[in-house]
């Protein structure tokens, strides 16, 4: 998946499961916070395969909920999640080394 012109890396090193996607959108989107729906509309997956994923996510802290609208929950990248950190520097290699190769 592109977003803003770059390839999400995690995607490209890992593959394209509902998981992999979903932990890179979060990663490539830290700032921000989105439904569920959100996310399955940016990542190109049906709401239901996001669902089934999304207690590993909160599981591991990688998401935390950041607002309530109505009864809908918005949530966001665990800034403070080791394994988000972590994940951030895999990502961070993975793109240099592309852009170093010029696999861009």
């Amino acid at each position: 998946m592109y977003i803003g012109g770059w390839k999400m890396t995690l995607e490209e090193l890992f593959g394209n499961s509902v998981l992999v996607k979903m932990v890179d959108f979060f990663l490539e989107n830290r700032f921000w916070d989105y439904t569920k729906t959100d996310v399955a509309k940016h990542i190109g997956k049906s709401r239901q395969s996001v669902s089934d994923c999304w207690a590993v996510l909160e599981k591991h802290g990688i998401v935390v909920p950041s607002r309530k609208i109505g009864r809908t929950v918005l949530y966001k990248t665990n800034p403070e999640s080791p394994i988000v950190k972590e994940l951030s520097k895999l990502s961070l290699s993975i793109a240099n080394t592309d852009i170093e190769g010029k696999n861009v």
